[in-house]
């Protein structure tokens, strides 16, 4: 392993391996297997590298099984997570689109691409555009806060250094931070993100993302990505509130 000392600013990181179950995710047409078969793979070798380091980790789900997106985000709650990164591959209806992004919660999406994927991604669970004046419960008000907490001003920062660390581990290129109105973000108290490292369908990044070299490089950068959020914002702001 590449990490020898314990990793400063975090203590637990949840992985969410996106779909599982009867929920496939996108179709590789490159091998015939689904998204949910490459993102289990990613989030095991991304877990072994933050294990190494002296961090806790842990995944959503170990297998393949159905798992709905308030679950996920509740144990990751539950468990005191320091971070909660969903990972995923992306799609398109043409398979024109390549590079990796990653997403932070919002009620507004970046662009129209965006606005898609987190309807895909978010199987049917709705999220309005515009909360109700008079909505009330759990929804309305974390949509009406975003703005005004750490953890979603932190989830910006933690996509940043996603991005800027899957770029040299990939060839492809990185299409940025963005914002989008997942469900599998929505609750979340600590930093939360959807990473999308790739298209499942391009021609060549598709066959990429899908390799043993292929997933072994993503999930090192995603855990230095990780590392690096720890380091750089948690371990300075933990030593702040110690003085």
């Amino acid at each position: 392993m590449f990490f020898a000392t314990a990793a400063p600013g975090l203590s637990t990181v949840v992985l969410d391996p996106g779909h599982g179950g009867a929920n496939e995710g996108a179709l590789c047409p490159h091998t015939g297997q689904h998204e949910k078969v490459y993102t289990l793979q990613i989030a095991q070798a991304a877990a072994e590298h933050l294990r190494a380091a002296g961090v806790k980790v842990i995944l959503t789900r170990e297998d393949d099984r159905d798992l709905a997106l308030a679950d996920r985000v509740r144990l990751a709650n539950d468990a005191g997570a320091d971070v909660l990164v969903s990972i995923h591959l992306n799609s398109s209806p043409r398979a024109g689109p390549v590079g990796h992004e990653t997403y932070f919660l919002s009620l507004s999406a970046s662009d129209e691409a965006a606005r898609r994927l987190a309807l895909f991604e978010n199987d049917g669970a709705p999220v309005p555009e515009e909360p109700a004046p008079s909505a009330q419960g759990d929804l309305a008000a974390i949509l009406m806060d975003l703005g005004q907490t750490q953890a979603h001003h932190d989830a910006q920062a933690l996509a940043a250094h996603l991005v800027r660390r899957l770029a040299p581990r990939t060839p492809f290129p990185a299409r940025g931070v963005k914002q989008a109105p997942f469900v599998v973000l929505l609750g979340a108290k600590m930093p939360a993100v959807v990473t999308e490292v790739g298209f499942i369908n391009h021609k060549d990044e598709g066959r990429y993302v899908t390799s043993d070299a292929g997933i072994a490089a993503v999930a090192r950068g995603l855990a230095e990505g990780i590392l690096d959020f720890g380091r750089l914002v948690n371990a300075p702001r933990e030593k702040r509130s110690e003085k």
